[in-house]
């Protein structure tokens, strides 16, 4: 396996399709996009003076727009969606719910907030929590789903989520980790499998490992037909990923995934286009979301402000006080926090 730059793998990608030869009739095609490792993009990424690649809302008119063009879409995130704030967690959910997405892989990020959170959070979506190798105090929530079976253009397609499990360990809160199990995704999907493929035409598996693990899934557990990874942010091209069609998702939102597929009556699948959909400047916003990063950046800007005025007052209100007097009053303090945190 040789590794490229993720720049020059994109200049490779952008645009090409491998063209079928022939479709007889009674063929079904549906397009898939996809994203992960978003981690609270919520805005372009600036990376020049193009106006940068990426954003919500972008992502939204784009999805819109293929979607107009094709409705036989699925739309899917392979997980870290969140980043540490949990007010962007809450735009994320909602912006994605607005587009439309057909289900969220939990990756370790999502835990941040802990499990009350997700769950409140899952109430206002529509989409579900994929968690096909995680469990919570020993059993599987009920606000999540090993994998859903989702019917688009004549296809029934099967979609699993597995997490990486030392995306727990990299939690900031380590209160966060306790109650959580990750079961050995090869032990997860080697059950499931099974029974998803007597359920379903095409099997999709969304990974929060990086692309040699997420190789290495599909070879072990046989029965996934298209494996999208999020979990490496170097893009590979792959030599030898077996009878699975290997994704790599792009981090920060940057660029959408894109593939579209046939089956035959033989549910022989075939591969008509993949690629990456690109979210330049030229991509104009959608306004509903529009609405909301403006709304959020108003209540980010109005947080930032409050903190300003507070550690103002605190240091004026420090000036006025002796040293011994300060000292006190910084001991006081931390020890409050201490406790905050041991609740």
């Amino acid at each position: 396996m040789k590794r490229f730059s993720l720049t020059i793998l994109l200049l490779f990608m952008f645009g090409i399709s491998f063209p079928l030869a022939s479709f007889a009739e009674g063929n079904r095609t549906i397009t898939i996009l996809y994203t992960g490792s978003v981690k609270g993009a919520v805005d372009p990424v600036i990376a020049c003076a193009c106006g940068g690649s990426g954003g919500l809302a972008r992502r939204a008119q784009m999805i819109e727009s293929i979607r107009k063009a094709d409705p036989s879409v699925l739309l899917l995130d392979c997980g870290a969606v969140f980043d540490d704030q949990k007010d962007t967690a809450e735009i994320m959910l909602t912006a994605m719910e607005r587009m439309g997405y057909d289900a969220l892989n939990l990756g370790g990020p999502e835990l941040n907030f802990g499990k009350e959170f997700l769950e409140h959070a899952r109430s206002s979506v529509s989409f579900p929590y994929l968690a096909s190798n995680l469990l919570y105090g020993g059993s599987r929530l009920p606000w999540t789903r090993e994998y859903i079976i989702k019917e688009v253009g004549g296809i029934k397609a099967a979609i699993l989520g597995v997490l990486d499990p030392d995306e727990l360990s990299q939690l900031p809160n380590p209160k966060q980790v306790k109650g959580w199990e990750v079961i050995p995704p090869e032990v997860a999907l080697n059950r499931l499998l099974p029974e998803v493929r007597g359920k379903a035409d095409l099997v999709i598996l969304l990974s929060r490992f990086g692309v040699e693990k997420t190789i290495a899934l599909g070879k072990a557990a046989k029965g996934v037909d298209i494996a999208i990874s999020s979990g490496s942010n170097d893009v590979y091209f792959v030599k030898d990923p077996g009878d699975t069609v290997l994704l790599q998702t792009v981090p920060l939102g940057r660029l959408l995934g894109l593939l579209k597929i046939t089956l035959d009556e033989k549910r022989v699948l075939g591969v008509s286009e993949n690629r990456y959909a690109p979210l330049e400047q030229s991509v104009p916003d959608n306004e509903a979301v529009a609405r909301l990063v403006e709304k959020h950046q108003k209540a980010q800007v109005a947080k930032k402000e409050k903190s300003q005025k507070e550690l103002q007052a605190k240091l004026m209100e420090g000036l006025q006080l002796s040293p011994e007097e300060f000292m006190e009053s910084f001991r006081k303090e931390q020890t409050g926090k201490r406790k905050g945190e041991t609740r």
